[in-house]
């Protein structure tokens, strides 16, 4: 009632703070406390890569409770809650990422989120929704690219026809096309595992595998659009240089593409092939055959 249907109905807006100067891939070198006082806590730390910060009414705060990593629901204008820094990034995404600090910020029981100690579980959650979004959000950005590339070759002439004649534009356009399809299926696919409530660790791989597939994928597709438009495309009065410089950060953030890759390494050291590429059912019957 305070803080989910508020957002729910758009009238309140959060942003998760986890990253901070010295934990960026490895969240467990966190150094945030939140120290236990008599009628609650007492949260310090910083934070870096606040995504929406800037207009956030509430943060979600990861935090050490006893050395157990606890989320916290952090309103923005509590005393000692402060923005440090907003940086200047490449694209132009709507919103900042600003740096905050947390000095002595008092914060009642009724403030954590989930239990102490879920912290990493819950974080592990929030990276397994926005690894999706990438996917779709990439994909997406892809196709507008490819359908803006393939007309601009359509209509641009070179040599006395049309550049989309030219087998070499033809193959930039065909490498597209089989990115787009196959990470699409792919994002569906998971999404879809995800709805049937595909047990949480196998869907956390999976999850890495469709950001990591996606996510380069769509800097392959939006580079070829750029070729195709020339000279053009790296002009900013067109959209697919936009699309290029914007996407860069897909490959980087909620994990890198190298810790995506540590991730399925991870789960097939621990759980074998089989759980995430089988084609018949788990011992866990965790995922369905294919219908024939």
């Amino acid at each position: 009632e305070e803080y989910l249907l508020p957002e729910i109905r758009g009238e309140r807006r959060d942003a998760v703070a986890v990253t901070e100067p010295h934990a960026g891939s490895d969240p467990k070198a966190i150094r945030t406390v939140a120290t236990r006082t008599g009628d609650g806590y007492a949260l310090s730390g910083e934070k870096t890569f606040v995504t929406v910060g800037d207009v956030a009414d509430f943060l979600l705060v990861l935090a050490l409770v006893d050395e157990q990593p606890t989320m916290f629901l952090v309103d923005a204008d509590l005393p000692g809650v402060s923005i440090t820094k907003v940086p200047r990034y490449t694209h132009t995404f709507v919103y900042e990422h600003p740096e905050f600090r947390f000095d002595d910020v008092r914060l009642g029981p009724d403030k954590v989120l989930g239990e102490i100690g879920q912290g990493y579980e819950l974080t592990r959650d929030w990276f397994v929704e926005e690894r999706l979004m990438i996917a779709a959000r990439t994909i997406g950005a892809a196709e507008r690219a490819t359908l803006l590339a393939t007309e601009w070759a359509s209509d641009r002439e070179q040599f006395g026809e049309p550049i989309i004649g030219y087998q070499l534009i033809q193959d930039l356009l065909a490498k597209n096309v089989v990115d787009i399809l196959t990470n699409r299926a792919l994002m569906y696919r998971t999404s879809w595992d995800a709805d049937r409530g595909l047990d949480r660790k196998l869907l956390n791989a999976q999850a890495a595998v469709a950001k990591l597939s996606a996510s380069e994928a769509a800097n392959r597709c939006v580079d070829n659009a750029v070729q195709i438009f020339g000279g053009r495309g790296y002009m900013r009065e067109y959209p697919v240089e936009r699309l290029w410089r914007e996407l860069r950060v897909d490959r980087i953030w909620e994990g890198t593409s190298e810790i995506q890759k540590l991730i399925i390494g991870n789960h097939l050291r621990k759980r074998g092939a089989a759980s995430l590429i089988g084609t018949v059912p788990t011992p866990e019957g965790q995922r369905d055959a294919p219908t024939p």
